[in-house]
């Protein structure tokens, strides 16, 4: 248990210039287990008819990395409509 304590609390440096790409999906589709939570972010074509959406990318998680993430997300967006509303 103290091995993965550490783990959660280590410094890692990211270098923000060195990503793989940038994929834009309108939704998501979201799997969870015991142990993993999947995301599929899904891009679906625009045009009229079009009845069928492709998974951009897939990205599995250990549970509690995706409990803290879903944490962060509700924060940064509380923050950012509040300095949104304050700029009205």
């Amino acid at each position: 248990m103290a091995d993965n304590k550490a783990l959660n609390t280590r410094e890692v440096k990211v270098n923000a210039l060195s990503f793989i790409g940038t994929l834009y999906a309108q939704t998501v589709t979201i799997t969870v287990t015991d142990n993993d939570v999947t995301l599929d972010f899904i891009y679906i074509h625009p045009n009229a008819g079009v009845t069928e959406g492709q998974i951009v990318s897939r990205v599995t998680l250990p549970r509690k990395a995706a409990e803290d993430i879903s944490k962060i997300i509700d924060e940064t967006i509380k923050k950012h409509e509040s300095k949104k509303t304050k700029s009205d």
